[in-house]
């Protein structure tokens, strides 16, 4: 029962190292979530709103992660164009955009206070080391953001 168990697991993080490795969307959550929650230590979120933080980045997760499990299927069932396959597709896609339109909003709520923006830009402009993180950040970020292997209609894995 514990090496199934563990089997559940390892299939798991298959399936989202797969996800992070194949989705550049994804991996533009993933940097935008490590935004998110640097962000939030500018601020004096409650439990309740830090809470919503993370279920908001894990719904956004999950839709993308849904997504690409969709596609995957679809391609494989569909290797050639079908309209009805580019409308499961699209549909799963839309579930993504409204959640993550949903977490923008979201987070607008959450984020939005004048004085916190100008104590925040304060904070990297004030220190040169705190740009130069940031500007190292946002290089990092670009590269890694842009680096992913490519999915080909075969079900093949190609860099």
């Amino acid at each position: 029962m514990i090496k199934k168990l563990a089997h559940s697991f390892r299939y798991a993080a298959h399936g989202i190292w797969f996800c992070i490795a194949h989705e550049m969307n994804m991996r533009i959550h993933i940097v935008a979530t490590m935004c998110v929650f640097y962000l939030a230590q500018f601020y004096d979120f409650t439990k309740s709103e830090f809470i919503l933080l993370i279920l908001t980045c894990v719904a956004v997760f999950s839709a993308e992660m849904m997504n690409t499990a969709i596609e995957v299927v679809i391609d494989k069932v569909s290797p050639g164009y079908s309209a009805l396959a580019k409308v499961g597709k699209d549909i799963a896609a839309g579930a993504v955009f409204v959640t993550a339109i949903a977490a923008l909003i979201i987070g607008f709520v959450l984020f939005w206070d004048i004085d916190r923006f100008k104590l925040i830009f304060g904070y990297f402009i004030g220190d040169w080391w705190n740009m130069a993180m940031l500007v190292a950040f946002a290089c990092l970020s670009y590269m890694f953001i842009i680096k992913g292997k490519k999915r080909n209609i075969k079900g093949k894995m190609n860099k």
